[in-house]
């Protein structure tokens, strides 16, 4: 099962007060860019001339350069709010849109010997706004209209309603991922900036975005939106496609390059230079949103029969000072913002580390086989910080797990800004090998004599890998805590754990000391001070 998208963080979004759009596409003004599209085929061959087609032909006739330009022109001129598709399909849910689907048979490139296929979403339900589809191949760049005879509609009379103009909300890129000959979804591409990739063997789970303006604040999130794409004709023995975005919102205008490259780990590099029309208070680079509603470090949670429910279980910050942190997830009580120092930057990811079925008991969402999505910026990105917002969820369909980075210097109007940088999406840890890493991070309240009050938290936390495993004795580990502020901490412990082979560190925090989130960081060093293992962050509550 696959949970649609992005309707989780719309409503997770809505716990802080905002007023939210979601938009997925406007229509591109083609007089203000410059350019007319024209008409391709299934196949995507040579688009047919009309009197304004664009006269340049070939691959090598339109690039990113030529994005830019349609961006840097976008910003120069007030924003325009993206159209609407009729109001019936607006008002549909998600299972009447899932009535609608995509006819294989009529995805681009198939049956032509090409390595990669693309499908196109329908627009409907949150997915308001169509986007700008255009093709670009040996013959030429033209648009790549919509046409309902690609869909299987539930109903003639629902057929016969669809206008002929309505657009695409979005697409998704099929490779050879697992089965020699067969076809798998590797990226989609659906709903504002949104974007998400698979590797082999895995389901959908969190996402990517192309920006994140004002996250959290008080006038509200801005959503910007892809509004045109460019998708290049792949070369028959190419192992790697390449897509360009056009996005848009009220205080920037942006051009993108997706170069994605499927395998056991999907790896997309993104390319993005931005046009600002105004000041922006909070820039949110390189966004990532997931969910996490429960798991065993949960002091609450909902009733069920499922050990644990989330997409992500930890943010990862690998620092320029070579330390590795590891921050596990939690759904708060209420809103919870931090920020991590992120000068210069060299990788940083939502993880989803627990890969036992086990310990999710869960046969439909499978979150065992969601992807960790690890991102690595291209160049020296300057001062800055990370932002990890988690938001208050009674529901798993709702993302409410956001993560990116925010450049120290004020965003002004007028500015040109680039960014690059790859994501990895995958089932494979990142960081040394030589590090231990957190598997497990069990907190609830610690066992105490029958009569008194349970007014005390046991944090455990399971360190497995790296070096640590071919160590035996207690003198060979010393385990390191500290709070960021004056707190009680007592009993720290490290055993080793037969069980895993790695070791266990413990630690007991008196409620009292709860009054607010208490901070804490911990690791396990070797008889010298050295760390064996990543740093745990985690925000203590009662």
């Amino acid at each position: 099962m696959i949970r649609h998208w992005p309707t989780g963080l719309l409503a997770g979004f809505l716990v802080l007060g905002t007023t939210l759009a979601i938009p997925a596409a406007a229509a591109e003004a083609s007089a203000a860019e410059g350019k007319a599209a024209k008409q391709t085929s299934d196949a995507g061959e040579a688009p047919k001339a009309d009197a304004t087609s664009d006269t340049r032909t070939g691959k090598d006739g339109f690039g990113y350069d030529d994005v830019v330009e349609r961006a840097k022109a976008r910003a120069g001129k007030p924003y325009s709010a993206p159209s609407q598709i009729p109001k019936f399909l607006q008002e549909f849910d998600f299972a009447q849109l899932d009535q609608i689907g995509y006819k294989r048979d009529r995805a681009l490139w198939h049956d032509t010997g090409l390595p990669f296929e693309s499908m196109f979403y329908h627009p409907g339900s949150y997915y308001t706004h169509p986007v700008k589809m255009h093709l670009v191949n040996d013959h030429g760049v033209g648009e790549f209209r919509f046409d309902k005879n690609r869909f299987q509609y539930p109903n003639p009379e629902l057929r016969d309603r669809i206008p002929e103009d309505l657009g695409y909300a979005g697409f998704k890129l099929l490779h050879e991922l697992e089965t020699e000959g067969k076809l798998d979804e590797i990226v989609s591409f659906l709903g504002a900036s949104y974007f998400r990739a698979l590797g082999a063997d895995e389901h959908y789970g969190l996402s990517a975005r192309g920006l994140a303006i004002n996250t959290g604040g008080e006038s509200g999130e801005e959503f910007p939106a892809f509004v045109s794409f460019w998708l290049v004709e792949p070369d028959k023995k190419a192992d790697t496609i390449t897509a360009y975005a056009l996005l848009d919102s009220p205080s920037a205008a942006g051009a993108y390059r997706f170069e994605i490259t499927p395998g056991e780990a999907t790896k997309t590099r993104v390319e993005a230079t931005l046009f600002t029309r105004k000041a922006i208070g909070k820039l949110g680079v390189a966004p990532l949103t997931s969910m996490f509603m429960w798991g065993e470090n949960s002091l609450t949670r909902l009733d069920d029969y499922r050990p644990e429910a989330h997409d992500s279980d930890g943010l990862l910050i690998s620092a320029p000072n070579g330390e590795w942190l590891w921050r596990p997830l939690r759904n708060p009580q209420k809103l919870s913002m931090n920020q991590f120092a992120a000068n210069n930057v060299r990788g940083f990811g939502l993880m989803q580390r627990d890969r036992d079925f086990d310990h999710y008991q869960d046969l439909d969402y499978q979150y065992e086989r969601r992807p960790s999505a690890w991102i690595t910026p291209e160049g020296d990105w300057g001062d800055g910080h990370l932002e990890l917002v988690q938001i208050p969820s009674d529901s798993e369909v709702n993302d409410n797990i956001a993560l990116y980075w925010v450049p120290k210097d004020p965003v002004e109007a007028g500015e040109r800004l680039h960014y690059a940088y790859n994501i990895n999406w995958s089932s494979q840890l990142a960081g040394p090998d030589s590090l231990a890493h957190a598997a497990a991070s069990r907190i609830g309240r610690a066992a105490v004599v029958p009569g008194q009050p349970r007014d005390t938290i046991r944090v455990a936390i399971e360190f497995v890998g790296g070096e640590l495993e071919n160590l035996t004795e207690a003198g060979d580990v010393q385990p390191r805590v500290n709070a960021m502020r004056d707190a009680t901490i007592n009993n720290i412990e490290a055993v080793r754990n037969p069980h895993t082979g790695g070791w266990r560190l413990t630690f007991l925090v008196p409620t009292e000391s709860l009054d607010s989130p208490l901070e804490l960081r911990a690791f396990l060093a070797d008889a010298n001070g050295g760390a064996l293992t990543q740093t745990w962050s985690y925000a203590l509550s009662p």
